[in-house]
């Protein structure tokens, strides 16, 4: 008979799901509703993030892992002189602002050979239950895109893109984007390898002089060539990256079982209006803001629709048609 996980373990990893939920909604959620999504009483999640919040102030060096902290707001979004026992609104804060897209570089390979070590202890102490469930819960947060839970992680990867970052070595990837069943070649100039809640990115130029730039994710590179080629990284790069992953601000309305898609492909989110049967909803999205916007609709199923701006309302049906289009002309 397998032995539960001790109470630290559960704990630990009601938390760290809990700040993944938290990261997808900088303006902070109801405790309430996040007690609710993680099918625990208000007071039981109350205590276990004050737990943290107050371990989590006391800590000198807080490093990659601690980049995100958890903060108590008032309903206004007010944090100063906010008692955390009886505080209304929790959020995630940081104080790097990178950090709302992304950790350190090396993070992705020193998580990552933290994984594969724990691993290999793991298959000598098969029975070791606090291990396995740090272990769960390291793969289901910050590992999330490199470690698939029916693959082997993409360690190798990681370290192969954070090698041609340091080193400014083009790379060639085969891709696979969401939209598409077929992969593609790319030849990139990646310049930096980021978290964000959809897993791990790498954001690269794509021209010679880099002034096309895009975003790759690891679970998405079906193959990569460390190219002995070397680029040189544009003085303007960090405008043409936050050019890049500038958001755009469109508002729909989906039924209530589908909210998991608004959290899956926006950037965040904010509720504007519910229902029993719906929700309303102002997402902010990453270009290709069409393709990203079909997704969600066709993902969030025939009930929902675009309210503002009119111009993408029809954004689900077009990607619905160009998806059929391409598979009869692959059959």
């Amino acid at each position: 008979m397998s032995v539960p996980p001790p109470v630290f373990v559960r704990r630990f990893e009601r938390v760290t799901h809990a700040l993944r939920i938290l990261t997808m909604h900088p303006d902070g959620v109801p405790l309430h509703r996040l007690a609710a999504e993680l099918d625990v009483d208000e007071q039981t999640l109350r205590d276990e993030i004050v737990a943290f919040y107050c371990a989590d102030s006391a800590a000198v060096d807080t490093g990659p892992l601690r980049q995100v902290r958890i903060e108590f707001v008032d309903a206004d979004g007010e944090a100063d002189d906010v008692d955390p026992a009886t505080a209304e609104v929790v959020r995630a804060s940081t104080d790097h602002p990178a950090a709302e897209i992304g950790v350190l570089h090396t993070a992705p390979a020193d998580l990552a050979h933290i994984y594969r070590a724990g691993q290999a202890l793991l298959s000598l102490e098969p029975d070791n239950n606090v291990l396995d469930g740090a272990l769960r819960a390291l793969g289901d947060t910050m590992l999330r895109g490199i470690h698939p839970v029916d693959d082997h992680w993409k360690a190798e990867l990681a370290e192969l893109l954070v090698d041609a970052i340091r080193r400014r070595r083009w790379v060639r990837v085969e891709y696979t984007p969401v939209w598409h069943d077929d992969s593609m070649e790319h030849r990139i100039a990646p310049y930096r390898l980021l978290r964000t809640r959809r897993g791990w990115e790498v954001d690269a130029g794509m021209s010679a002089d880099g002034r096309v730039v895009g975003s790759f994710l690891l679970t998405g590179i079906r193959d990569a060539t460390l190219l002995e080629e070397t680029f040189e990284r544009p003085p303007e790069v960090e405008d043409r990256l936050a050019g890049h992953r500038r958001v755009r601000q469109i508002e729909l309305v989906v039924p209530q079982d589908a909210r998991w898609a608004v959290d899956r492909f926006a950037e965040s989110s904010e509720l504007l209006a519910e229902d029993e049967e719906s929700v309303k909803v102002r997402v902010r999205l990453l270009s290709p803001v069409d393709r990203r916007l079909g997704i969600l609709l066709l993902s969030a199923g025939p009930l929902a629709f675009v309210t503002d701006p009119p111009a993408l309302a029809d954004a689900g049906r077009r990607l619905a048609r160009e998806l059929l289009e391409h598979h009869h002309a692959a059959h």
